[in-house]
């Protein structure tokens, strides 16, 4: 199943984790999408949410925020939100607000995979 939210799309794995791919830029004139889009899928039933990054060339403090709002949740239901496919400048912003220990991070989608047990 894939759903489109303008720029943003997901795709399901199983029943427990769904991939959601942000468009180009995630910042103040697309953040309540992503919101809507995750809070959506954890009303869903959805434990872990990959939230793949490849295409986003510029991240803003609300596209940070749209993540950082929504991580415990998808924690306390047991699962949790794991980013991948940074970009070098994307790790920047999240290495200079000093979130690289508190959020999941993986290079590629199988190591993201792993993280919620599903095999790509």
């Amino acid at each position: 199943m894939k759903v489109e939210a303008q720029s943003i799309t997901q795709r399901t794995l199983n029943d427990d984790t769904i991939i959601i791919i942000p468009g180009k830029t995630l910042d103040n004139n697309n953040a309540y999408e992503m919101v809507d889009v995750i809070t959506s899928a954890q009303s869903r039933g959805f434990k872990y949410l990959i939230v793949d990054m490849a295409v986003v060339e510029f991240l803003s403090s609300s596209g940070v925020g749209s993540i950082l709002g929504t991580v415990e949740v998808s924690r306390e239901l047991g699962g949790d939100i794991i980013l991948c496919n940074l970009s070098e400048t994307v790790a920047h912003v999240f290495n200079v607000l000093d979130l690289t220990e508190y959020l999941t991070i993986r290079t590629n989608e199988k190591e993201a995979a792993d993280v919620c047990g599903v095999n790509l």
